[in-house]
């Protein structure tokens, strides 16, 4: 799911993507890639592109912008229906973590990335709940668990079910809260529906859950929650080292970005385990220090302690992105979940 900030459009994609063409290349699927700096989109080849373009014009889609915050890249569209949307984002296929494919709609901003559809935000309509026609229960989960998990711990409003008008049967994906009601309004006929979503329950098993062995280790280090100084002081480091990252990451390679994004690889330098890395370059070095501080923060006070520093650093990051950014580097730690 998106979690990033976008920005201003500022890069023609569908313009742009000849000159990044790369040579004729088998593909399973015509959705374009992101170049590898993530400012740009590429095709396998010419009649990939041309493919994607006419699918494009076929569902009312035009084509707004790349968008790079220095770690996401997001494709956006316009477009000016959200069912039509849907079906063009549920044919598309995103297989690498950190790209979004999004099309903006007057019924919303819904989204594709790597665990599947997604609704941006509710639409503020949707929390009028008083305003219904007829109240049906959620159906199947639409989206990916994932997403499901995120609403219920509250870090964001919705998820993805099936849901049912009750007044001409037809069916559709929306996006509804957790264990409440939400109103959804019926693209078929135009009821509003009141969506219950009381029948799906979300379990946390820790026991299939990855943990690091680090979380639990009890190697002496600074106490970061001792007092609100010492915290304070680890909240502005975190979100200098965050602020840093977001600047240069964008320069590594693609080797560099995937051993940025691998949890066990990193705690296994941490640990010393792995040689050739006893002075790291300043990249990998932030990155480190990023994720050591996680693991100490975690000891000492779990995924609550982590959550505050978050909050805190946010508040005095350049960038504002630390709480966007951290699942990436945090993967792992404890019972920590972004």
């Amino acid at each position: 799911m998106g979690l990033f900030r976008r920005n201003a459009r500022k890069t023609p994609a569908a313009e742009q993507a000849s000159a990044d063409v790369k040579p004729p290349t088998p593909a399973t699927s015509p959705t374009p890639r992101p170049s590898a700096d993530g400012r740009s989109v590429t095709f396998s080849d010419n009649a990939a592109m041309a493919s994607w373009k006419r699918k494009v014009a076929e569902f009312g889609l035009t084509v707004a912008g790349v968008e790079f915050n220095g770690q996401a890249t997001y494709l956006t569209l316009n477009g000016p229906d959200a069912e039509r949307a849907k079906e063009f984002l549920r044919e598309e296929a995103v297989d690498r973590k950190l790209y979004y494919l999004v099309v903006e709609t007057p019924d919303g901003v819904w989204g594709l990335d790597i665990e599947g559809l997604y609704l941006e935000n509710l639409r503020p309509w949707q929390l009028e709940t008083e305003s219904a026609d007829c109240r049906v229960p959620a159906g199947s989960i639409a989206g990916s668990s994932d997403s499901v998990q995120m609403a219920m711990r509250g870090s964001h409003n919705n998820f993805l079910v099936w849901v049912g008008c009750g007044r001409c049967s037809h069916r559709w994906i929306d996006g509804v809260r957790y264990q409440t009601t939400t109103l959804t309004r019926c693209p078929e006929c135009g009821a509003r529906n009141l969506v219950d979503s009381s029948n799906i329950t979300f379990y946390v098993v820790d026991e299939q859950r990855s943990t690091s062995p680090l979380s639990v280790d009890s190697t002496a280090a600074p106490d970061y929650s001792a007092t609100e100084e010492r915290r304070a002081q680890v909240s502005a480091r975190l979100a200098e080292l965050m602020d840093a990252n977001q600047q240069h990451f964008a320069g590594l390679t693609e080797e560099q970005k995937s051993l940025a994004s691998n949890w066990r690889q990193l705690d296994a330098i941490i640990v010393g385990a792995v040689t050739g890395y006893e002075s790291p370059p300043d990249w990998l070095a932030r990155i480190i220090e990023i994720r050591s501080i996680g693991h100490q923060l975690n000891r000492e006070g779990g995924a609550r302690l982590m959550t505050e520093t978050i909050a805190q650093a946010e508040r005095v990051s350049q960038s504002q992105l630390v709480g966007a950014v951290i699942p990436l580097f945090w993967e792992g730690i404890g019972d920590w979940q972004g």
